[in-house]
This record gives C-alpha cells, structure tokens and sequence, in this order.
C-alpha cells in the first residue's frame, strides 16, 4: 500500500514538474525559467480546471431535479454541446495529451448526459431516456476501444467550432425569447466562462492545436454573453414575482 502511494506521488510530481522543471523550480528556485514556469502554471492550472469540471453542471442538475423541471433550458442546445464536449475529449485522448488537457471535457460530457436524460424525462419524450443512455454508453467503448478512426475524430473536432456556436446561440435564443434564463444555473455558466477562458491559456501551452485553442476561444466569447443575459433578463423568479404583483 505504501509503495501504491509512492508511486502514485511520484507520478504526480513529474506530470506536474515535468523533465528538469522540478530541479529548477524546487531545488534551485529558478523561478525565471520562463519555460518551466509556465509549463507548471499550466499543468497546474489543467488539473484544477478538472477537479472544477466534477461539479461544473452539478448545481444545474440540482436545480432541475429540484424544480422537477427543465424549463429555460434548450435540448439541442444540450446535444450539442454534449457532441461538443465529448468530441473534444474522444480527439484528445486519441491524440495522446495529457490528461489536465482533455479530463474537463471528460467529465463535462457524463454530465452533460445527465442533463438531457433530465430534460427528456421531465418531457412527453420520457420514454427516450433509457435509448439515449444507451447510445452514449456503445460511444464511449467505441472510442476507448479505438473502433472510431482518428480522421473522423479529427472531423468531429474541426465540426466542433460551429457545433459550439450554434449550441451557445439556441441557448442565449431561448434566453432572449422568453425574457428569462428560467433554471439555467448561474453558477454553473460562471464556472464554464472560467473554465473556457483558462483553457485557452493551457491549450496554447500544451498543445498548439489551432482546433482546440480557436474552439475554446469561441466558447469563452459564447459564455460570456449568457453571462450578461442574467443581467439583462434576470432570473425566473424575479420574473415570477413581476406577474404575481
């Protein structure tokens, strides 16, 4: 048990003080090696973006099971990000980047399948839940097993960018046309701003994908503006209050 540990620690210090960064850093306290300090930044600022992810949707997950109710929030809008997420995470892993690079988009996508299981099953379309799940489970062994070829992941990448603009737009278009953000979760946009923003930083850092950093751009811009539209629209509380008086 011991030596499990061991290694596991060991194994963590050299992913986040990769090569000769450790010695630099640590023991020679060369913090102006640029290279390594922005490397470890980088590191560190990936795995912290993941441990965020695990609870990135959770408080809108919450709050729809709460509310027994998935009013505010658009179901092709959550497909595709759903497609936008895991496609991202499937190119990655199949591409060989570390884990903090591609593990958020990971965790996004299962709980992005939450999520439209909750918007179907609080919908007439109740009976396409259990389907649903099932299809997103054959995906997952799919592209674990290595059944899926790189150039259609490649494809689905590049797809990736549209995919996010459009999913963004139905969202901040349901937004606007009913004047509320309905149960939309600030919380959980807050994190996703955070987290696009800062994945921008590591993308360019780890890996130079010109897909991966225009992609999270992109999302960062997106998430911006839903953003500003609890500002402008407000909750659907306050809306309730408003037609109650």
């Amino acid at each position: 048990m011991a030596s499990l540990v061991k290694e596991t620690f060991t194994r963590g210090v050299s992913y986040v003080f990769p090569g000769k960064c450790f010695d630099e850093l640590v023991v020679k306290f060369h913090f102006d090696n640029s290279a390594c300090t922005s490397l470890v930044l980088s590191r560190l600022l990936g795995l912290a973006i993941t441990a965020g992810s695990c609870m990135l949707f959770f408080p809108q997950i919450a709050k729809i099971h709460a509310a027994k109710s998935a009013q505010g929030l658009s179901l092709c809008a959550q497909l595709l990000a759903l497609l936008g997420a895991a496609s991202t995470a499937a190119y990655s892993y199949s591409k060989g980047f570390v884990f903090g690079q591609w593990g958020d988009s990971f965790f996004v996508t299962l709980q992005v399948i939450v999520m439209v299981m909750q918007i179907l099953y609080y919908s007439p379309n109740k009976a396409y839940t259990f389907p649903f799940f099932s299809l997103c489970w054959a995906g997952f062994f799919a592209i674990q097993g290595g059944y899926v070829p790189m150039q259609v992941l490649v494809w689905l990448q590049a797809a990736g960018i549209p995919i996010v603009v459009v999913s963004k737009g139905l969202q901040m278009w349901e937004c606007h046309s009913t004047r509320s953000t309905g149960v939309l979760s600030i919380i959980s946009v807050v994190m996703q701003l955070g987290g696009t923003v800062a994945r921008v930083f590591t993308s360019v850092k780890e890996t130079g994908d010109p897909l991966l950093i225009g992609g999270f751009a992109i999302a960062a811009f997106l998430n911006a503006v839903i953003f500003a539209q609890f500002f402008i629209y407000g909750s659907s509380k306050k809306d309730e209050k408003k037609k109650k008086q």
